[in-house]
């Protein structure tokens, strides 16, 4: 049985029926991206809704770390969000690469950073500037949301013991009442998934006992995290150069955690999957033709873009 540290994200669920998909006679090439950003903007935990998510703790008497997931208001622990890639570690060259922090080769931590500032029309996304200038303000806000609707409630109840917290802080306290416990969070928070200015977000997968080459199998690759391309098609990014390149426009699948782990508060962004929409300017970018022709056969597919 899985931990809570490994716990899988279920496959993403969409909040209503998605519509016929755009026939290819008679639909110009905006008609069929407008079509599709709909569609992804219709489904179940598109990021906006992230604000009206309720946390619900899975910590298990096994944890070493108090984890709360946000759950979607229609279902699932899944959030989407659009954005322009800034870097990405997902290609074993990529991963080979030595992190900025110590880690063990047990396990591979995979990631993908996007920008949310604006930069215009974008050719793969209708209303991009306008989603992304959203967004931020999306991922900023989880972080009171987290403070004020999970860690709040769970300290005013004075537990005895927290997984993740010392004992000696847990009984120093974070105050007395909601205000005060809320003002001592916000002091003692750590990371938010965001970089300091707001316009930068990271997503992080911590493949736990899985190896660069263990990743290489499809089923292994699909527990952790799965990437298509423009088609809808599956990626083997371990082996692809750069899967996922500075200003690629991209959708990530991704859920978001709330935790206390060795004495600190912190967010974590989780990917699931990631579609990449088109290549940036400086790579082999699709034509406006293709791109119609790769979303309207992905959502005639069914695909779970």
């Amino acid at each position: 049985m899985a931990t809570v540290d490994q716990m899988d994200i279920p496959q993403f669920e969409t909040a209503v029926e998605a519509s016929e998909p755009p026939q290819k006679r008679g639909k110009t090439t905006g008609d069929v991206r407008k079509a599709f950003c709909e569609q992804i903007r219709a489904a179940t935990g598109w990021f906006d809704t992230m604000k009206d998510g309720t946390w619900k703790n899975v910590t298990t008497d096994k944890s070493k770390r108090t984890l709360f997931v946000l759950q979607a208001p229609g279902g699932g622990d899944q959030f989407c969000t659009v954005g322009k890639a800034f870097n990405a570690r997902l290609s074993r060259e990529e991963l080979l690469q030595p992190l900025p922090y110590d880690t063990s080769d047990e396990h591979t931590e995979l990631s993908v950073a996007l920008s949310m500032r604006p930069l215009g029309e974008n050719a793969f996304w209708t209303n991009f500037d306008e989603d992304i200038a959203a967004a931020a303000t999306s991922f900023a806000d989880v972080r009171t949301s987290a403070i004020e609707n999970a860690f709040v409630p769970l300290l005013l109840s004075k537990p005895e013991e927290m997984a993740g917290m010392p004992g000696t802080k847990l009984k120093k306290g974070f105050g007395k009442t909601k205000k005060e416990i809320s003002s001592t969070l916000d002091t003692l928070w750590g990371g938010t998934g965001m970089n300091a200015e707001g316009d930068i977000v990271r997503f992080r997968r911590k493949c736990w006992n899985c190896t660069v080459d263990n990743l290489t199998d499809e089923g292994t690759q699909k527990k952790w995290l799965t990437v298509a391309d423009e088609r809808g098609d599956g990626i083997n990014y371990i082996e692809e150069h750069q899967p996922v390149r500075t200003g690629d426009t991209v959708l990530v699948w991704y859920r978001v955690l709330a935790q206390a782990c060795a004495g600190n508060f912190h967010l974590s962004l989780e990917p699931k999957q990631v579609m990449r929409l088109g290549r940036g300017a400086d790579g082999a970018a699709k034509g406006s033709a293709g791109l119609a022709a790769s979303l309207a056969a992905a959502m005639e597919r069914g695909e779970e873009v």
